[in-house]
């Protein structure tokens, strides 16, 4: 009797250990990285009086590394996902805002984040700076330097028409 108690508890003990040595091949984890970036501008109306808006009307923007690839062309947009090239220190986009072509840049830094086995790495970002060639622009502001995988404001541009 204390013999077959043996037996069951060594293959209880060796069924356990066979199900904790397998591998996860699940990612459980976001591993979209992206910039995002926001508008607070204002206009002129038809009377001469300041007109605030902070959504984006008709714009579209895409890197210049990959014309093709453009990344919103919609209306009434409150942010832009920007997705920053993560072999190089400095990330370009064409920004075409109300018939005007502008150029962002986004200087940073990219740093390979080891996520786990299932998932692999990511490459995040520490903005360190950022500009455009657009005279309509006051400021580009960096409000959050660090782009992880969690959706949060890195950019907002300040514009004035």
């Amino acid at each position: 009797m204390k013999r077959n108690r043996i037996h069951i508890i060594f293959a209880l003990l060796f069924a356990l250990a066979l199900v904790a040595c397998t591998t996860d091949t699940t990612c459980r984890k976001d591993m979209s990285v992206c910039a995002l970036m926001t508008l607070k501008a204002d206009s002129l109306d038809t009377k001469g009086h300041s007109v605030k808006y902070t959504t984006w009307d008709n714009v579209s923007i895409r890197p210049i590394e990959n014309e093709m690839y453009i990344l919103h062309n919609n209306k009434n947009v409150k942010e832009i996902p920007l997705f920053l090239q993560p072999d190089t220190n400095l990330t370009a986009f064409l920004l075409t805002y109300h018939n005007q072509t502008d150029t962002l840049f986004v200087a940073h830094t990219p740093l390979q984040y080891f996520v786990s086995l299932a998932c692999g790495c990511a490459v995040y970002h520490t903005i360190t700076k950022a500009w455009s060639t657009d005279s309509r622009v006051d400021s580009v502001q960096i409000i959050n330097a660090s782009v992880e995988n969690t959706m949060q404001e890195s950019l907002r541009i300040h514009l004035h028409e």
